[in-house]
């Protein structure tokens, strides 16, 4: 367990020295090196840009969305080995970017359970929210389509981290107590995203509310 953490603890530093030098560069810099598979914890990173966010250095919205588009970058290095390496690279080079045999294993599970939105589903999961980058690329997956995936499961992921690390300010370590909460947390506001967004397109469709009304409301996110 010592050993656990003070590994921890050196690593919280490496990521805060970064960041606080390097300020949105950092964490992009960070999230695509996680999102590739090295072993750096995104909770870390993206609450530690929250709580820059708190003392002015970046703004948390920013810092989220910086992060989801490291995360973005991260995959599509990921993906690139998949598809351009074939198999015999994923079997002796994948272990290096954290893609075991069993991983693979586990991964194409998912793409049978799931199809391609495993892709989106496994971002909001962590530890294992990097892994179907590697096996998405060597089963063909459209390249196109699994950025989308990918980018739309990182973005709530970075903003619920980066908002929590604001949150909490100078407490931001203690995101590592919580984790459970935030994965529940993420997983509902993906959920209540996905479900308002349905509702809508009901209402519309059966013309309780007018498209133009819609529209109206949500030209702040649809820029129109």
């Amino acid at each position: 367990m010592f050993g656990l953490e003070t590994l921890l603890a050196n690593l919280s530093t490496t990521i805060t020295d970064v960041m606080g030098t390097l300020g949105y560069t950092g964490i992009f810099i960070l999230m695509t090196i996680e999102s590739a598979g090295l072993p750096i914890p995104s909770e870390l990173i993206m609450t530690y840009g929250g709580y820059l966010g708190s003392t002015g250095a970046v703004h948390w919205a920013v810092a989220a969305v910086v992060g989801a588009l490291g995360t973005g970058l991260g995959s599509a290095i990921g993906y690139a080995i998949g598809a351009w390496g074939g198999k015999p690279v994923v079997d002796r080079y994948g272990p290096y970017f954290g893609v075991t045999r069993d991983k693979m294993l586990w991964a194409e599970r998912w793409f049978c359970k799931f199809g391609e939105s495993a892709v989106f589903y496994t971002r909001l999961l962590p530890v294992v929210r990097t892994i179907v980058n590697v096996p998405a690329g060597l089963l063909g997956m459209n390249f196109y389509k699994f950025m989308a995936y990918s980018m739309a499961g990182a973005l709530p992921w970075c903003l619920v981290l980066s908002y929590i690390g604001y949150s909490l300010g100078a407490h931001w370590h203690e995101i590592l107590r919580y984790e459970h909460w935030i994965n529940a947390a993420v997983a509902g506001l993906v959920a209540f995203v996905i479900l308002g967004a349905l509702g809508l397109y009901l209402l519309v469709r059966l013309g309780y509310v007018e498209k133009q009304t819609v529209m109206k409301y949500l030209s702040f996110i649809l820029r129109v």
